[in-house]
């Protein structure tokens, strides 16, 4: 106590789990062992994993909360130094260790030696692969029996949804905030095999559709158009292969700031370096490092990859790119070819002197003295291009990002990259469908019906769902039930439009095709955003009433008058309205006689 050694004393009081506080107390006692296990290894009582041929970089132990692995050769030796600093750290710290959940896991070693080893650490013996932090160590990726933990997963977690009793907007939701999220923990360290995706979006195609195991629906949408982002008329759900690509970009990114990483050292010492960069192993790599070396150099990436150039210490003059948009390696390739010095940095270039007759511009020896003509025009062009370049000796080197304002790397802007999409012809702006004011699955609904993805007679003629003679509207005028007629030109439900236009005081002639009605119902008050608002949910409200009506009489034999189908749209409105703003300055019956008066913008 205060730098003297005292007695133990009793604890009255400690931290409850979840106290904020209580993860960094728990670091400061883990950081113990992290102590013990270096001095076993700086004293040579243990003998570390050593990685590369030339035994570069050694790895003894990693650390996260409170999950520990120890990496080691095989030997008694370890195994005694392993068991002995368990026991010792448990009578510093007072934690105990778990040794029954502690497995013994041996890479090319005989299961009888595990065994033997196991009965002195008191533990289990373990195989490859096995789990840490959550992530399958070992397997690999490319088997479909690796993604067999993740699919079960999800399909433990739809298990417990009952999809039929939720509508599209409750569906959409849990989509794109439960299920999108399960694999990317996964996803940002492996790739998925083909099959793994389509696995793993047909369960949330069938998911967001209300299917079950035994009860299968109609595919309305197509799962490309749902994975379409919201301003070019999709619903902003994630596509599992360009988000698993842009996870993984975020290890290209790294291998290019985190150098002092114990992770890239550890690279580093197993492939080598070439040029400044990290080799690809060829065939003896890993599965996880030819995916991330070979996405590295894919052009989506290093297409948006530059150097901000300082002091130039640590940018290669002909390999990245820092001077222009593409490398000196690829602009003036034949002098690289020529060059000496092939893998120097700026700095080192500047300083032997890039200015004409420097000592920069040296050739490896040929039969030929002198460079061609054509040659010492590249020469001329790549001075001309130096002659600007300024070193700033008080400012490191910097990679940029050219997606991001920030320079910095983003997933969501690599994301945006891979998943640029052509604008859909439309007259329908589709970002004016998502009012903030409207229930998400109402919402939903107006975009199934810009789509004409409605059950409609018409539609479901089309897809042989009913015969040919039931395909009359239901309110009886004889005509066939599409959406346009169902929406616009019914005599029945057409006239639904005609007490709205007299309602809200307006005058519209109904077009014969329903987004160019919501393009015209929005702006027939006239200019302002808050009239336009206002109407564009008057829209929304009737029809999805006349959708209910339509439904009731055909599913229940039940019909309502027009005027009580409008006195329904008011009322929702009305609801609407008052659920996204508390404070409106009127009542339900000043709504009814006219809202923009109401409103004061009548």
């Amino acid at each position: 106590m205060n730098g003297s050694p005292t007695d133990e004393f009793p604890l009255g009081r400690g931290l409850r789990q979840g106290d904020p506080l209580s993860p960094f107390l728990f670091l400061v006692a883990a950081e113990g062992f992290n102590v013990l296990m270096e001095a076993l290894t700086r004293n040579n009582l243990f003998a570390g994993y050593k990685v590369g041929n030339n035994a570069l970089s050694t790895v003894s132990h990693l650390q996260f909360a409170d999950d520990t692995l120890i990496l080691g050769g095989k030997s008694w030796a370890n195994i005694r130094a392993m068991r002995a600093v368990l026991l010792l750290f448990q009578s510093l710290s007072g934690l105990k260790v778990n040794f029954t959940k502690s497995y013994l896991v041996g890479v090319n070693v005989a299961s009888s030696w595990l065994s033997e080893a196991a009965m002195v650490l008191n533990c289990k013996v373990g195989s490859i692969p096995f789990v840490y932090l959550g992530m399958p160590i070992g397997g690999n990726p490319r088997r479909l029996s690796f993604w067999e933990p993740l699919l079960n997963r999800i399909k433990s977690r739809l298990s417990g949804w009952s999809s039929i009793h939720l509508s599209f907007g409750g569906r959409l939701t849990l989509l794109k905030a439960v299920l999108s999220s399960l694999p990317v923990y996964v996803l940002s360290f492996f790739k998925a095999p083909t099959g793994i995706v389509s696995s793993i979006e047909s369960l949330f195609n069938c998911f967001f559709l209300g299917e079950s195991v035994d009860h299968r629906k109609i595919s309305w949408v197509d799962w490309t158009s749902v994975c379409r982002g919201k301003e070019v008329g999709g619903l902003g759900v994630r596509r599992i292969r360009e988000f698993n690509l842009a996870l993984l970009g975020k290890w290209c990114w790294r291998l290019l700031e985190d150098r002092d990483s114990l992770w890239y050292r550890v690279l580093s010492a197993r492939y080598g370096m070439d040029e400044g960069r990290l080799r690809g192993g060829g065939r003896q790599a890993s599965d996880w490092w030819r995916v991330v070396h070979s996405l590295s150099r894919e052009s989506w990436f290093s297409d948006h990859v530059s150097r901000g150039v300082g002091n130039g210490r640590t940018t290669l003059f002909w390999s990245d790119v820092w001077c222009g948009r593409v490398s000196f390696r690829v602009m003036f390739n034949r002098l690289f070819e020529l060059s000496v010095f092939k893998g120097v940095s700026v700095s080192e270039m500047w300083q032997l002197g890039w200015g004409e007759g420097g000592e920069a511009w040296r050739w490896r020896r040929r039969r030929r003295r002198r460079l061609f003509l054509w040659e010492e025009e590249l020469v001329g062009e790549i001075i001309l291009l130096l002659a600007n370049v300024t070193l700033q000796v008080s400012r490191e080197d910097k990679w940029l990002w050219t997606l991001e304002n920030s320079h910095s790397f983003t997933v969501r802007s690599l994301y945006n990259l891979l998943t640029i999409q052509p604008q859909v012809v439309s007259s329908v702006d589709f970002s004016s469908i998502w009012h903030k004011d409207v229930p998400l699955k109402v919402v939903i609904f107006a975009w199934r019906l810009f789509r004409d993805r409605l059950p409609t007679k018409d539609n479901l003629l089309r897809r042989g769902v009913i015969p040919h003679d039931s395909r009359t509207c239901v309110a009886g005028c004889d005509s066939v039930e599409s959406s346009s007629h169902l929406f616009l030109q019914c005599t029945t439900f057409g006239s639904v439009w005609h007490s709205i236009y007299n309602w809200i005081g307006v005058l519209v002639t109904n077009p014969l095709y329903v987004p160019n009605h919501f393009h015209q119902f929005g702006f027939s008050g006239g200019p302002g955003k808050k009239r336009r608002s206002i109407l564009q949910v008057i829209w929304f409200a009737t029809v999805w009433e006349i959708w209910k009506e339509r439904n009731n009489r055909v599913f229940t034999g039940k019909e309502s008058p027009v005027f009580k189908v409008v006195d329904r749209i008011k009322s929702i409105s009305y609801m609407w309205m008052k659920a996204k703003h508390i404070t409106l300055p009127f009542n339900l019956h000043g709504w009814w006689l006219n809202p923009f008066t109401m409103l004061g913008i009548g």
